[in-house]
């Protein structure tokens, strides 16, 4: 497997977050992690983004702990559940700062102001933003960076149905690159019709993981079912378990 979560634990103080999460996947898949809020989708994606070193357990890429890794080696950018900006710069500028950054990268900024529709936002600044651009903002600026792993955090988070399907599509060719998404999500619905394969998470464990067909069989579901079918199983296996 190209990457792979091995046995991660983290706990903030006495509250366990992450409890021998593992999993694993290869370029060119979209990963879906699922699960309710508190489920440790969040802190596993900050681990993955070298934010919050494990306690305990590894995560690899390409065989290597991602943290004895030099920024060259490896390749990561990231759309967060909470946008982050500099409040005086302009939508535009922001784009125009990653971009001198990160200038090997192959999105334009001029590409990303028209499929996201933010053409005529360019020169406000994120206070003066709805909910949703800012939102936009962050995706276009995390596709500006060069990457093979593309974390994204929540988000469809403030997207309206028409934003939702442009992401769907620009993660989905970010997949045709073969590039590896990571995906965190608790709309369901959303995360169906787009990812490769799921880890389902609670509680900072993974109840299962694998693609919708495989999951779909160790529950027993109808090829029918959705995912949201699927999630409801495991948790109530899991809870009738324990």
């Amino acid at each position: 497997m190209d990457f792979e979560v091995r046995q991660v634990y983290y706990s903030y103080g006495k509250t366990v977050a992450l409890d021998g999460l593992s999993f694993s996947a290869n370029r060119g898949k979209i990963v879906g992690l699922i699960g309710e809020n508190g489920a440790g989708k969040s802190t596993v994606i900050k681990s993955i983004y070298r934010f919050l070193p494990p306690d305990k357990g590894m995560i690899l890429w390409d065989g290597k702990d991602i943290f004895s890794l030099r920024p060259d080696t490896y390749p990561i950018s990231y759309i967060p559940d909470t946008p982050v900006f500099y409040e005086e710069l302009s939508l535009l500028e922001h784009l125009h700062f990653t971009k001198a950054v990160y200038p090997q990268s192959g999105a334009s900024e001029t590409e990303l102001l028209e499929r996201l529709d933010m053409r005529e936002h360019q020169n406000k600044i994120p206070s003066a933003l709805s909910k949703g651009t800012r939102q936009k903002l962050m995706i276009a600026m995390a596709l500006l960076r060069e990457f093979e792993i593309l974390i994204a955090d929540e988000p469809f988070s403030g997207l309206d149905p028409k934003q939702i399907a442009t992401l769907k599509t620009l993660l989905l060719e970010q997949k045709s690159k073969g590039k590896l998404v990571i995906l965190s999500s608790h709309l369901l619905d959303v995360a169906e019709n787009v990812c490769d394969q799921y880890v389902i998470m609670k509680k900072g464990k993974c109840l299962a993981s694998g693609s919708k067909e495989e999951l779909l069989a160790s529950t027993k579901l109808g090829t029918n079912s959705t995912m949201e079918a699927v999630y409801l199983r495991l948790v109530e296996q899991n809870e009738m378990s324990g």
